[in-house]
């Protein structure tokens, strides 16, 4: 065990994955951060970023102030031993669909918040929602967000929000990523050099966010200021609503969305027939 540095709280992350090792560099700095994994890789990407890395749960969850507890839905039911090392302890949840009742059932005396950042956190720029549940404290929900505000931006919201937050913002660099692809594609098939046209898509995602941004126009308005009658982009237009494109994308979200809460529902069942 590496040396633990006494005028500093201790977070732990268990399941240290993609964002769950973004959470511990963006930390390490003004924290003793630890990270849990279950394979060598994982461990080696934990102890790269400079924190410490283990195996083993119970030891990181004794020692820790915080507790984020980052593994896939699916392996909740192997954390439930843990909740004698959670009593008194503040426990963030990144677990898709996962409701804050189904932990507080599990971890009684644990101090629950659920949040749900994005793979964005990889460069700091994550959005961040976050709910408290009954157990949690004000000044629990303000150490939740300054620990996120270090991934990116960060929105308290009332829980009965996160599952369609999931689809929106879990989900939503990739569904973002299918829909630059599709238009890269689309200039590679009109005749553009795919390098070019990458670079240039890129340029136009930016200047059209920030054009929304900073004129607070809906993307309606933007959409009409460039839409001319009989011109190019009505053209384009017109063959999106053929296709079903933006139906496509709205089912997308809630789909995504309908998945998030199956998840959270099948894990509850799972977890209290264990119980």
């Amino acid at each position: 065990m590496q040396f633990l540095d006494s005028s500093r709280q201790t977070l732990a992350v268990i399941g240290a994955g993609k964002i769950g090792t973004a959470i511990l560099r963006a930390l390490k700095d003004e924290w003793n951060v630890i990270g849990t994994g279950r394979s060598d890789e994982t461990i080696e990407r934990v102890r790269r970023v400079g924190a410490i890395a283990t195996k083993d749960n119970s030891m990181a969850c004794r020692i820790a102030d915080v507790v984020i507890l980052s593994v896939k839905p699916s392996h909740l039911r192997d954390l439930l031993p843990l909740s004698r090392h959670l009593e008194g302890k503040l426990v963030i949840s990144v677990l898709a669909g996962v409701r804050t009742s189904m932990l507080e059932s599990e971890f009684p005396k644990a101090r629950i918040v659920r949040a749900m950042p994005n793979i964005n956190a990889i460069i700091g720029a994550s959005v961040t929602a976050i709910s408290a549940g009954r157990s949690a404290r004000e000044s629990d929900i303000e150490v939740a967000e300054r620990i996120f505000r270090k991934l990116g931006y960060v929105f308290r919201v009332p829980e009965e929000y996160m599952d369609p937050i999931t689809a929106l913002i879990g989900s939503g660099p990739a569904l973002i990523s299918e829909i630059i692809d599709a238009m890269l594609l689309g200039a590679v098939a009109a005749g553009m050099p795919r390098e070019l046209a990458y670079e240039m898509l890129l340029k136009l995602m930016e200047g059209t966010v920030r054009a929304l941004e900073e004129t607070g126009m809906h993307p309606a308005q933007l959409r009409d200021l460039v839409t001319t009658p009989g011109g190019t982009t009505i053209a384009g237009i017109s063959v999106m609503e053929e296709m079903r494109v933006k139906s496509g994308i709205i089912y997308a979200i809630k789909g995504a969305s309908d998945r998030a809460k199956e998840l959270g529902m099948h894990m509850e069942s799972l977890v209290l027939a264990q119980t």
